[in-house]
């Protein structure tokens, strides 16, 4: 059975050809998932922990120093720097997110947004994207977005995904019929080249 976390089946949704084929044998063959080889794994579980625990922001500062690589020491910082000017003049409050599987067919798509944040009164479920080599774009923005309001099916948030590498916050802005339809039609093609 096809298992996709949801930033990686969002790549695979924008990409075509040759490329796009690499990238599902890539996935079709590799082992069970490793958290320790997760390269943003200590900012990413500060990023998620420091509203519901109450720290200040220069615990990021804090994770990125501690790193020593030096490489890895500035990319921390920049993430740290674009989280920091995202939440900065908001109310934030923060609960536990709820995440789940998208299915259909074969395929499972982890959706798992890393932030349940209530921002100026508004509540709103973040996916958080750290990788400015594999570039967020609206388009894989309105596929994650869909997916993780497909699976939670709760009205009442607003979906986002915050672009850590850039700062941008990407919110849907698609018609979520034609993206349920483009979403199934493209797991057929993935199920299709899974090996």
């Amino acid at each position: 059975m096809p298992n996709y976390g949801i930033s990686e089946f969002s790549s695979i949704f924008v990409t075509t050809g040759t490329p796009k084929i690499t990238k599902i044998h890539r996935i079709a063959n590799r082992g069970e998932y490793q958290f320790f080889r997760d390269y943003y794994l200590p900012l990413r579980t500060a990023i998620k922990s420091l509203f519901i625990h109450k720290r200040h922001i220069s615990h990021l500062y804090e994770v990125a120093r501690k790193q020593k690589d030096n490489g890895k020491k500035v990319n921390f910082e920049k993430v740290a720097n674009n989280f920091k000017d995202w939440q900065s003049g908001k109310n934030i409050t923060a609960y536990t997110p709820p995440h789940g599987h998208f299915n259909y067919l074969q395929t499972s798509i982890n959706c798992n947004p890393e932030l349940n944040v209530v921002v100026n009164g508004l509540p709103r479920l973040v996916k958080l994207h750290f990788n400015a080599s594999d570039r967020m774009t609206q388009e894989r923005a309105n596929i994650i977005c869909y997916l993780i309001s497909d699976v939670i099916s709760d009205d009442d948030f607003t979906y986002s995904v915050l672009d850590l590498a850039t700062g941008q916050e990407f919110f849907f802005n698609d018609n979520p019929d034609r993206m349920h339809h483009r979403i199934q039609d493209e797991i057929e093609v993935i199920q299709s080249h899974w090996a």
